[in-house]
Formats: structure tokens, C-alpha cells, sequence
């Protein structure tokens, strides 16, 4: 018999298959290897949720992210980090100044370009709104299959957009500053608001740590 841990595995790796195989923005798929993916303890209580991977680029940042919420929630609550949008556009102009004659992928696992075969230097973009819009239901589908305690929107373009998806409409009555680090609830779902941290902050998180303990107590 399967255990429910082994069901939320299956669909996760179900689901990233499907991200994998996305082809709907196939001009950020050109420059794109892999699709990020989420991380963390797949029981979460809590899930961190990242505009796009240029956000946070160093893995060992995320961790840390992890595991300073996990420490203030109080009692070691599980959480788990994932992306709004899958595949990080970036601006190629050498792309744009050759004739591609094929359609792929035209980056490799080591991050070295296939028409220079030297590490790729595109500066990563913002998602535009046709982007996002492409990648948000398997955001949904993830917090439907991790059903997690506390969904923490991270920076304005997160929460502007996963708020709208669970028709959370009244807090854009006011700007983004007044509703960070607050609390809002819709369906089943608890959702916190959080600012982008600056690189190398030593404690990003640091002004939610007397919500998260009131969450995760309940």
C-alpha cells in the first residue's frame, strides 16, 4: 500500500514531467536546459514560493531561506521552495544576431551555449505577463497536491499574481507596503506576504517569525 508521502512523490514527479515537456514558451525554452523545479521537505508545512530562479540564484541562499523559517516557525515545521514561472527568460543578443535554422534547446547541462560552446553570459529577464500566465496553474497544482499549512508569496510580483489565481482581490485596495508580512486566508489556504530579501541578508525573514510560530501552533 502506498503511503501518502509516496502518492504527494508520485504527483510531484508527475507533474515535473509535464513541466519538463512544456513547450508553451518556446522562444525562453531556446535558452533554458531545465525547467526549475521545487525543493525542500515534501511533507511542508509551509511553502515558500520565488517569482522566477533569478531571484535567488545561489542554491546554498535557499537552503538557508529553508531552514530559517523552519527554525522560527518553533517546531521544526517542513518547508518546501518552489517557482511562480519554470523557465527563467534570459536576454540573448547573440541568439538574436544569428540565423538558429533548428528548434531546441540551445544550452547545455553545464550552462555552455551550442552555438559558441562557452558558458553562457544572457542576462536573466523578468517574466513578462503571457510568461507567467503559461507557468501559474503548475504553481496551483503544486500547493493543491503539497496542501500545505502557510503559502508565503515572495515579493510584489508573487503575491500580485497567486493572490489574484485564489481571488484574493480586496488587499489591492492598498499599495504592496501595507500588506507585507500579513496574513490572508482563501479556500483552504493561508497565505503570508513577504519582501524579496537582499543578497546575502543574514536574516531575510526575519519579521515573520512571530506569525509563523502562531501558525504552525494550530
Amino acid at each position: 500500500m502506498i503511503s501518502v508521502k509516496g502518492k504527494t512523490i508520485s504527483r510531484i514527479v508527475k507533474m515535473e514531467e509535464r513541466i519538463n515537456k512544456c513547450n508553451r514558451c518556446k522562444d525562453v525554452r531556446v535558452c533554458c536546459y531545465r525547467p526549475a523545479t521545487g525543493k525542500g521537505d515534501i511533507e511542508a508545512d509551509i511553502l515558500l514560493v520565488l517569482a522566477s530562479e533569478s531571484e535567488v540564484a545561489d542554491r546554498s541562499e535557499l537552503i538557508r531561506m529553508r531552514q530559517e523559517i523552519s527554525s522560527m516557525s518553533g517546531n521544526g515545521s517542513g518547508v518546501y521552495h518552489t517557482y511562480m514561472v519554470r523557465c527563467q527568460p534570459r536576454i540573448c543578443n547573440r541568439r538574436k544576431n544569428q540565423a538558429v535554422l533548428f528548434d531546441g534547446t540551445l544550452i547545455d547541462a553545464d550552462n555552455r551555449c551550442l552555438l559558441t560552446r562557452e558558458q553562457c553570459d544572457a542576462f536573466p529577464a523578468e517574466p513578462d505577463d503571457q510568461q507567467t500566465m503559461n507557468c501559474l496553474h503548475f504553481l496551483l497544482e503544486e500547493i493543491e497536491i503539497l496542501a500545505p499549512k502557510l503559502v508565503i508569496t515572495v515579493g510584489e510580483r508573487t503575491y500580485q499574481y497567486v493572490f489574484r489565481a485564489f481571488g484574493i482581490f480586496d488587499p489591492f485596495q492598498k499599495p504592496f507596503a501595507d500588506n507585507k508580512n500579513r496574513l490572508f486566508r482563501s479556500c483552504d489556504y493561508l497565505f503570508l506576504t513577504a519582501e524579496l530579501p537582499p543578497p546575502g541578508c543574514e536574516a531575510p525573514f526575519a519579521e515573520l517569525s512571530s506569525i509563523l510560530k502562531l501558525i504552525t501552533k494550530r
